[in-house]
């Protein structure tokens, strides 16, 4: 059988630190100018030296490829082990696993594709926070942030829902405030402007039945439908809470994923570029 490796799937959104800012000297000078500029000064930002750094552990960063909106990078992670010696004793040695992190900076695209591999992360998602966090830096001098969030698909929801019925006592629904047309469409138009109006960059929206009854959620409803929509499409995250459970069913577990040959990725960059780029689509 061929080796394959998975990748989780996130989508990255970029918003205005402040939407009431002034503007900047150096650079844009309005929110609008801002948000036209965000996918450039993105693009800046995934070329600074910081990249992926970490206070915790060494990281070395090979960037591999920056073609038009599309960046692949390996990322090394030094996990130190202890070696057994032949002389019943152990000695400790750099161990350095790596992955391959794919990012699609393009304004209706917004993906991260990040290899499946304990060795270097538990969870790909680790190396997501990573990313956004080596870049707050370089983004903050723009006005800018980044969130990123797992994609998943609509239906795990909607089958929770089915699966749980009449047993679901809270829903919440952590919200990126939405800057894409190509996912923001699904929310409804006043949940949209009143996220910018305020100037909240995230929201949560829950819901909680009466202890003694059950939330009813249904697929017909506009608004249930469309929250479920836009955050399975990396526009937040959806935590369940059910009867006699103490513990959240979150989406969050259940990333959307992709599968590459091993062999394929031994390949030329550019075409691994182009195999992951195909299948982010």
């Amino acid at each position: 059988m061929m080796a394959k490796s998975r990748f989780h799937l996130f989508r990255y959104q970029l918003l205005p630190r402040d939407r009431y800012f002034q503007g900047d000297l150096y650079g844009p000078n309005s929110v609008d100018e801002l948000i036209k500029q965000k996918n450039e000064l993105f693009s800046a930002a995934l070329r600074a030296p910081t990249l992926f750094k970490s206070e915790r552990t060494e990281v070395n960063v090979q960037k591999l490829v920056d073609s038009d909106d599309f960046f692949l990078y390996r990322i090394a992670v030094n996990r130190s082990v202890n070696l057994e010696t032949k002389d019943f004793g152990s000695r400790p040695a750099d161990h350095w696993p790596k992955i391959w992190v794919a990012i699609w900076n393009h304004p209706d695209k917004q993906l991260i594709a990040v290899q499946h591999r304990t060795q270097a992360f538990q969870k790909p998602i680790a190396a997501a926070r990573l990313l956004m966090k080596s870049l707050e830096e370089p983004l903050s001098r723009h006005q800018l942030v980044a969130a990123a969030e797992p994609l998943f698909e609509e239906k795990v929801f909607w089958d929770l829902v089915d699966k749980h019925k009449g047993r679901i006592k809270k829903v919440e629904f952590e919200l990126v405030t939405p800057n894409m047309a190509s996912i923001s469409k699904a929310l409804p138009d006043d949940l949209r402007s009143f996220a910018k109006r305020t100037n909240a960059v995230k929201s949560t929206l829950s819901l909680e039945s009466d202890p003694e009854s059950a939330l009813v959620l249904e697929k017909s409803d506009e608004v249930v439908e469309g929250l479920a929509s836009y955050t399975s499409e990396g526009g937040g995250n959806v935590s369940i809470s059910l009867a006699g459970i103490k513990k959240k069913i979150s989406t969050s577990t259940t990333v959307k994923e992709i599968e590459v040959a091993d062999a394929k990725l031994e390949g030329d960059a550019d075409a691994v570029a182009e195999i992951l780029k195909s299948l982010m689509k």
